[in-house]
């Protein structure tokens, strides 16, 4: 999925979140626009068995789904968030020729036009969005870390997210780092505040059914990270399983 080729220069942000309504209320709606007024991009959001409402509230952007500007899947058996998991199911259920990671808590903003000329002046490149405090300080913790944007063919030939990963941490810089060694561009285009809602460490963990903390999952993902460079393991989840997903509240699919 999907079965026909995307539509060239379709941009596909993926989005996926476990109780996140608090602030998918700010940055859907937002996001929606800026994708409808493009023209040629989607939304695809992955409800990774929330508990929180979110089905409900989203009905109201029925006709997003319609017009396919949204794409919205509900995963409704593993009990616990884990990040590479659940950004492989929403950048496989893409129908986009470019996907971007754009995680719940962040605002796409102005970014779809400047992104866009980079891919078509250089339809290969991998893009990173992380951007500075509005006081031009780097912070790791902002929110926009994990904005990385990739062609669908390369995504693919990398095979996704690595999934042996812990839950959270490190799963954005070992999918950039696996992609440079496999000679992909990276460039780094930062974005104007406001880019993301902010969350706590805590925040990030909170449904991960693991009682390690967030540097400590990082700590242990990198690990990883540095022995799939060492080792060559530049192509990941060999033996990953389609997972049974309710798209668009209608249909059952496996992706």
């Amino acid at each position: 999925m999907p079965t026909t080729p995307p539509p060239p220069g379709k941009i596909s942000y993926c989005t996926t979140c476990k109780n996140r309504l608090w602030q998918l209320r700010d940055t859907l709606p937002d996001n929606l626009r800026r994708v409808s007024e493009d023209g040629n991009s989607e939304i695809v959001l992955v409800n990774y068995n929330s508990d929180d409402e979110l089905d409900t509230w989203v009905r109201q952007f029925q006709p997003h789904i319609d017009d396919g500007t949204l794409r919205y899947l509900h995963q409704r058996t593993e009990p616990h968030f884990h990040a590479s998991k659940a950004k492989n199911l929403a950048h496989l259920a893409a129908t986009g020729s470019h996907l971007i990671n754009l995680d719940a808590d962040n605002y796409i903003g102005d970014t779809g036009p400047t992104w866009r000329a980079q891919w078509e002046a250089d339809p290969d490149l991998l893009i990173w969005g992380f951007s500075p405090n509005p006081d031009g300080r780097p912070d790791g913790s902002n929110g926009s870390y994990g904005r990385v944007g990739l062609p669908r063919a390369r995504f693919d030939a990398l095979g996704g997210y690595d999934e042996r990963l812990l839950p959270m941490g490190c799963q954005d810089l070992d999918l950039m780092d696996r992609a440079k060694a496999c000679g992909t561009r990276v460039i780094r285009v930062p974005q104007q505040a406001p880019f993301a809602i902010r969350n706590t460490n805590a925040d990030k963990v909170r449904h991960t059914g693991s009682p390690l903390s967030w540097h400590d999952m990082w700590q242990q993902n990198l690990r990883r990270t540095e022995e799939n460079l060492r080792s060559g393991r530049l192509t990941v989840n060999h033996d990953r399983k389609p997972v049974e997903v309710l798209l668009n509240f209608t249909q059952w699919v496996e992706i």
